[in-house]
């Protein structure tokens, strides 16, 4: 056999015999090309709905803020108005010494415990222990 035989030969047993190999590696590659569309497809498809959950979360945060922020002022509009009323229901005779000698002068004068809580702006129970401890006997 002469050189050009042998190659001829070679060239033959090559493409005959890497043709099932070929073919084989282009299916294989056929495959794994299919597969990374598919995984590239379910990326893309987990990327939105996490663009979504991010998205709901922020709102939902907003929401809770807002929500929050008008309970504090509620209760600080609350506490404010228990405040005003803590302050003028509980103001002690010592706090307001005016009123407690206007109320000990009428009690001597013998007015009668609305009169004297409608006239000094005293509570009920103040006006009665002035009365008892005061008053006309």
């Amino acid at each position: 056999m002469t050189a050009s035989d042998w190659f001829v030969f070679v060239v033959l047993v090559a493409l005959f015999g890497a043709a099932p190999v070929i073919a084989v590696v282009v299916m294989i590659e056929r495959r794994r090309l299919r597969m990374q569309a598919l995984i590239e497809a379910r990326l893309e498809k987990l990327s939105d709905q996490m663009g979504a959950l991010d998205s709901n979360t922020v709102r939902s945060s907003i929401t809770l803020e807002s929500s929050f922020t008008e309970t504090i002022r509620k209760v600080q509009a609350e506490i404010k108005s228990l405040e005003i009323v803590f302050r003028g229901a509980g103001q002690t005779p010592r706090e307001n010494p005016e009123s407690v000698d206007a109320a000990i002068r009428l009690a001597r004068e013998g007015v009668t415990s609305d009169l004297i809580v409608a006239k000094t702006g005293l509570p009920v129970h103040a006006v009665e222990s002035i009365i008892s401890l005061h008053g006309r006997r």
